[in-house]
């Protein structure tokens, strides 16, 4: 039976506060540690929870470990007016994220379209993150995918194939939230599998292979990283992330995930792409934005079926949760709390500012 969790509400920037002096107590810069702990608060704050702060331990033991440099330094391989390959030198991917997509919307506002490809990166986060960044400024059309570790399964294999390879397309719409598309390649996210372990819920069937290559539904019967996902939509799930790599390792001239084989699971180096559209260089801004509304207006008077939900564009359930955080505080599950609380003391963290929430903590 699932167990129950309680769930602390907390603002947003106290959120990043915590994260960050932790990460600056392992050695990372200010700058970075803000960064990587934006871009996991901001998870959080749109209701994705398995790319938020529950990710801070792994973080802190990478660090402790090597598995990543705690210095992000960004090395241009090769560059034209309208697109960019750059070297992350095992750095955070969420600072490569962050730094790409300015660099990928600079260029695009000077010359229409833009591409960045990124290599020897690491996990970089929520794709949503990135494609929504780009379109934030509803005159671009933001894209990015992301190579990640081997965990995919082909559609009738019994083993690890591909990485999930999310993909993300955000498009910037008037009255209503911008669409924003966040797909990965298989049927759940791995980060949600401590979700799971935590709530002693069984899995959705279909969704995981264990190590032995059969179905389980048994959160806790493996270690987190002997689980191998099951592609969404079976050969087109696979069919898509095998695509994608050849936009990500292929472009960047980054490891490709046949050459993963031979590497640790302390050295996986990892594979961005970054992309924009500047809207005028098609039609009018304002025209698009309103085509956008009055197609989300049509998706939302579509019939659904009896007793389903209503029809929902892609993108809105984020949208709907991000506006809540920033009016009630970010949810976040009280033993997420405690694990932060437990890096924080570990590396003689100041927690005094952040009483008041931590105190929920079990």
């Amino acid at each position: 039976m699932a167990g129950n969790e309680t769930i602390v509400r907390i603002q947003f920037d106290e959120v990043v506060g915590l994260a960050e002096e932790i990460f600056i107590a392992c050695g990372v810069g200010r700058e970075e540690s803000h960064m990587l702990s934006e871009s996991l608060a901001r998870a959080d704050a749109r209701g994705i929870m398995s790319h938020g702060v529950v990710r801070v331990p792994s973080y802190v033991d990478q660090f402790e470990n090597g598995r990543f440099s705690k210095e992000t330094r960004l090395d241009a391989v090769r560059e034209t007016l309208f697109s960019t390959v750059l070297d992350a030198n095992n750095g955070l991917g969420s600072v490569a994220s962050y730094k790409s997509v300015e660099l990928t919307k600079k260029k695009a506002r000077e010359n229409g379209i833009a591409f960045t490809a990124v290599r020897n990166s690491n996990h970089y986060g929520a794709a949503g993150l990135w494609s929504s960044m780009i379109a934030e400024d509803k005159d671009l059309i933001g894209f990015t995918s992301t190579t990640s570790i081997l965990i995919v399964a082909a559609p009738t294999g019994a083993g690890r194939a591909i990485g999930s390879n999310p993909i993300s397309i955000a498009v910037p719409a008037e009255m209503h939230p911008n669409l924003c598309l966040d797909i990965s390649m298989g049927n759940m996210a791995q980060g949600k599998i401590w979700e799971y372990k935590r709530l002693n819920k069984p899995f959705p069937d279909d969704f995981w292979l264990g190590p032995d290559g059969e179905v389980t539904t048994d959160p806790n019967k493996f270690a987190l990283e002997e689980y191998v996902m099951i592609p969404f939509g079976m050969h087109k799930g696979f069919g898509l992330g095998v695509v994608l790599e050849m936009l990500t390792s292929g472009l960047s001239g980054g490891a490709f995930h046949r050459q993963y084989v031979g590497f640790t699971k302390e050295q996986l180096p990892l594979c961005h792409c970054f992309g924009a559209m500047r809207i005028d260089a098609f039609m009018d801004p304002a025209d698009y934005r309103k085509n956008v509304d009055e197609y989300i207006d049509y998706l939302h008077g579509l019939p659904s079926r009896h007793g389903a939900a209503p029809i929902m564009f892609p993108g809105e359930i984020e949208a709907k949760v991000e506006a809540d955080a920033k009016m009630n505080g970010v949810k976040i599950p009280s033993q997420v709390l405690a694990d932060m609380r437990a890096s924080a003391v570990k590396y003689g963290v100041d927690t005094s500012a952040y009483a008041k929430f931590l105190s929920a903590a079990i």
